[in-house]
Order: C-alpha cells, then structure tokens, then sequence
C-alpha cells in the first residue's frame, strides 16, 4: 500500500504519540488549574435570611394601619372661621362684577353665563333677571351671600377686604353681631 492510502486506524508513530500524549497532558493539567480556581474562588456573600413569618406579620400589620390608622396619624384639617369665608366669598363675587360690568361696558348687554365673561369660581351663581338687572349668588361652606345689582357696591364690599387682609378683626358680614 501507499503511504497515501495510509490506514488511519492503524497505531500513530512515535512522534505522534508523544504529541498527542503532550496535548492530553496540557487538557489534563488545564483542567486541575480550573477545578482548583472554582474551589478557591470568592464565593458571594449570603444574603441573610428572613424568617418566614416576618412578611405574613408585616402585611397584616400594614392592612391593620390602613384600615385602623391612629389618631397620630390623621391630620388634623384646620377650619376656615365661617367670617373669612364670607370675605372671601365676597371678594369672589366682586372679581365677577367687575367681569360682568367690562362684559356689559364692551358688548353693551349682560352676559347670558358666567361662561362668556371669563373663569367661573366655585360656589358662584349668576342669574339675569332683566336687561340691566342680574343677581350673584355665593355659598362656601355654611355662608351664603346674594346680591343684586340694584344694591350699592359697599353692601357686597362691606369689611371683605379688610377680613382678608388682617385689618379688621370684627366682621359685619353673616355671623356678626348687629
């Protein structure tokens, strides 16, 4: 046979056993330098366990605060005296007549609805009652002020402004003494 045509199954010559014999060696001591690092190498620290009971008692106790919360933690919502609300309320409905009077100075009419003269507050209500004539009516909280439009200014002024700016501490609008 040629040496083309070699059997390939046949034993390797000495050269080629030693270089294979070199190889597995080389794999071999490979494989102990790896062991050796995977054995000695840093390990991550444990996390510490929680006891199994801690969460079930921490959610309970969770649902107990939400559904029963102690007096320390309700805030307490302090209470606008019912005389600054009334100065406030009048202060309101003076903004909106002086919108309806710039609406009926410019277009010669009242308005239909506070919506045509500009932003609407809370609790003010604006009712035309004739051609020149119309009433606004405020509530915030217990206090109600109406006016018409037929009434002097300072009736709706009375003392709001001074209530609102701390001058005046005697209030002679709804709740005061007369």
């Amino acid at each position: 046979m040629d040496e083309e045509h070699r059997d390939e199954s046949a034993s390797p010559q000495p050269s080629q056993a030693s270089e294979y014999g070199d190889a597995l060696s080389d794999v071999l001591k490979d494989q102990e330098r790896r062991d050796e690092l995977r054995s000695t190498a840093t390990s991550k620290p444990a996390r510490p366990r929680v006891h199994p009971s801690i969460p079930p008692v921490l959610a309970l106790f969770s649902i107990w605060l939400w559904a029963f919360p102690p007096a320390v933690l309700i805030p307490e919502v302090p209470t606008i005296p019912p005389a600054v609300q009334e100065a406030g309320l009048r202060m309101n409905m003076l903004v909106q007549l002086n919108q309806i009077q710039q609406f009926l100075s410019e277009y010669g009419r009242l308005p239909e609805t506070l919506d045509e003269v500009g932003e609407r507050p809370d609790g003010v209500e604006y009712t035309r009652l004739s051609d020149g004539v119309f009433q606004l009516s405020g509530k915030s909280g217990d206090v109600t002020v109406d006016y018409t439009s037929t009434e002097p200014l300072a009736e709706l002024a009375a003392d709001a402004m001074a209530i609102v700016s701390g001058v005046s501490s005697t209030p002679s609008g709804a709740g005061a003494d007369d």
